[in-house]
């Protein structure tokens, strides 16, 4: 089984468990070379957010919203 097939067999719970311990290490691969971020990831994340009807200023309102 891939990856990702075994990553959508996980319940949500597991998924979100995965990710809060996945983003260390993406972390770490981003601090190291920050272009990487603005060159691959950024690109993906604004996409999947545009696929999904969402923007980058309703992002910002959601991320607000959560700290206050």
């Amino acid at each position: 089984m891939n990856r990702l097939a075994q990553f959508k067999a996980l319940t949500d719970d597991e998924k979100v468990a995965f990710m809060k311990e996945a983003m260390s290490f993406m972390a770490d691969i981003f601090q190291n070379d920050p272009q990487k971020m603005m060159n691959e990831m950024m690109p993906a994340c604004m996409e999947v957010m545009k696929s999904k009807g969402m923007d980058m200023q309703m992002m910002q309102g959601m991320m607000k919203n959560m700290t206050g």
